[in-house]
């Protein structure tokens, strides 16, 4: 357990030598708590709405995007009454797999893979995006994050897609309150090491590999968004005590 927050130097991130083999599972889990104080655990580790489509499909199973988990197996154990979703942009294909909960109203996981043609330099679009009322109901909206002093923090970053699929992880239903230091500071710093790391192992194995990713969050019961006071309809969204990353890197040949 390493504690990392204000003082402690960001750039300090623990070796991990199965970053070197070719084929290799990990974990991290990063706890977040208001006065940003964080503890990473394992290995490693305003905007305004738009009204185009996007269309995050509902679906029984993860069959019709199973793709975007190591052997099409989903992570087990999670709330049976979340809802599973293949997630879209203006009927595109799907470029990722969230669990959500209507509850907490915030993704219990983003599965996805790691685009090799993924960059940092590219922008940001400006524009969040909400399901549609008929495909997601009570989800969080932009304005229960107002004022609160968290990000809406991506579970499927957006430096790691490229073209659409970047444009596809700025959904309400790919995002999780994040403290704000947290995410712009530590949380940025571990998914650059995790993606550097990982571009430069496809590189070695000239692209005969997949890194499956999935990132996921621990809600907090006593933890929500927006406070008391400050909002018509305060605590409609859970914040995360924790942060979590489980990588699997497949090699073709072996």
């Amino acid at each position: 357990m390493r504690k990392s927050g204000p003082g402690h130097s960001h750039n300090s991130i623990t070796d991990c030598d199965c970053l070197k083999q070719r084929s290799f599972c990990g974990l991290c889990s990063v706890t977040q708590e208001q006065l940003h104080t964080m503890f990473v655990l394992g290995l490693i580790t305003c905007v305004v709405l738009r009204a185009f489509s996007a269309q995050a499909k509902v679906v029984h199973s993860f069959d019709e995007c199973g793709w975007f988990f190591y052997r099409h197996t989903e992570p087990s154990g999670m709330d049976q009454n979340a809802k599973k979703i293949c997630q879209m942009l203006e009927n595109r294909g799907f470029y990722y797999a969230s669990l959500y909960s209507v509850h907490h109203k915030i993704p219990l996981y983003s599965a996805y893979t790691l685009d090799p043609r993924c960059s940092s330099s590219h922008g940001r679009p400006k524009d969040w995006r909400l399901e549609p009322q008929g495909t997601m109901r009570n989800q969080a909206i932009s304005s229960d994050y107002s004022g609160t002093g968290y990000d809406r923090g991506h579970l499927n970053p957006n430096s790691f897609q490229s073209d659409d699929g970047r444009t596809a992880t700025f959904t309400l239903t790919n995002a999780a309150p994040m403290d704000a230091r947290f995410n712009r500071v530590h949380w940025k710093s571990w998914e650059s090491t995790l993606r550097s790391s990982l571009l430069k192992q496809l590189v070695m194995d000239r692209g005969l590999a997949t890194a499956y990713i999935v990132t996921g969050t621990v809600p907090d019961p006593n933890v929500r968004i927006p406070q008391r006071g400050t909002s018509e309809e305060p605590e409609r969204v859970s914040v995360p005590s924790h942060i979590w990353t489980a990588v699997c890197y497949k090699h073709f040949i072996q």
